[in-house]
């Protein structure tokens, strides 16, 4: 065998093995969706092109992200990041042990020292009045930024951090497959309020209509004028071309397959991670480029996660390892929450 007919065979191979999980993915979503999706006309014809480009997108995000950061009290130490995240080593070992699914991962994988996971959490900047050296001279007063972490969560996690960025490009494109979902049912909703609203208009055009001839003129008030009703019937026109452009009955699967098809074709629109470089001193105090007190720059990944019953939410995130070794006993955990509340 040639060294070409090797390198074709071995696009070949990529190519099959591409088209397998571009196939798998595909019926995944599906099923996440709608499983009825399998009966509209050419959906597999109709969709392929798109979960390749979310596949893609998918990839590309993930690859981006920078690599895994050791989180545990040595890491603190060394790691401007995790001082950043958090107040001291023990808050980070504390936050990590609170987390029920990294610990029903460590339950579930027994043989695992170690887990890859992603930490999330809520960045929060407030402007206060610090004190800082200006010229030389020590300065109340003065106007600052703080930056602060909270609401830590690590809920996807991996035996690897291979593992754990392709889980992560799986979950992208099933988020994406969430949205077009959203956008399917609030599409319905505004069908049922169209619908409502027609039939009230055509109730009311026939009553006016009629007022103007029969005995009903007779008891009723004046007639309606023509402008009033011209303006119902154009309000009824548009509203009919309304209801026309969300499809029902027969066409509700393809309207469906339409909504998925769009969203995961344009991926950037629904989910996206934005990069953002930011100077902090060991206060987390927010610093200017040109500021000459020290201090480090952090590159954050801040990631728009759509939420279920409200608005998107920001949230900072990094690829972080975990010890078997550092988790906290629960019952050190439960003597703690008790002293809380006390």
């Amino acid at each position: 065998m040639s060294i070409s007919d090797w390198f074709r065979r071995g696009r070949h191979a990529n190519a099959g093995a591409n088209g397998r999980e571009t196939a798998e993915t595909l019926e995944r979503i599906v099923r996440l969706t709608n499983p009825r999706l399998k009966f509209a006309r050419r959906y597999r014809a109709c969709l392929t092109p798109a979960v390749e480009t979310a596949m893609q997108y998918a990839r590309e995000l993930v690859a981006s992200v920078p690599p895994a950061r050791d989180a545990s009290a040595a890491g603190w130490q060394s790691d401007p990041l995790m001082r950043a995240f958090f107040a001291t080593a023990e808050d980070l070992v504390r936050a990590f042990s609170r987390s029920a699914d990294l610990r029903a991962w460590f339950e579930a994988n027994g043989a695992c020292s170690e887990v890859c996971a992603v930490l999330s959490m809520l960045l929060a900047e407030r402007r206060v009045l610090g004190v800082a050296y200006e010229g030389g001279v020590l300065r109340r007063d003065v106007p600052q930024t703080t930056v602060s972490f909270s609401d830590y969560r690590v809920r996807i996690c991996g035996r690897s951090e291979t593992e754990l960025r392709r889980d992560l490009e799986s979950r992208i494109v099933d988020q994406l497959a969430l949205a077009s979902l959203a956008r399917t049912t609030q599409d319905r909703a505004q069908r049922g309020v169209l619908e409502q609203e027609n039939a009230l208009l055509r109730t009311r055009l026939r009553l006016l209509q009629g007022r103007g001839a029969g005995l009903v003129g007779l008891a009723g008030p004046s007639p309606p004028d023509g402008s009033t009703l011209a303006r119902l019937q154009s309000e009824l026109a548009v509203n009919e071309e309304n209801l026309r452009s969300i499809a029902s009955g027969s066409g509700a699967l393809e309207h469906q397959l339409e909504d998925l098809s769009d969203v995961l074709a344009n991926p950037r629109e629904h989910f996206f991670v934005t990069p953002r470089r930011i100077r902090l001193d060991r206060m987390n105090v927010a610093l200017a480029d040109d500021d000459p007190a020290p201090g480090v720059t952090l590159d954050l990944q801040i990631a728009r996660v759509p939420m279920p019953d409200g608005p998107a939410e920001l949230r900072t995130f990094a690829f972080v390892r975990f010890q078997r070794a550092a988790l906290l006993p629960k019952s050190a955990l439960m003597t703690e929450a008790a002293r809380m509340l006390q």
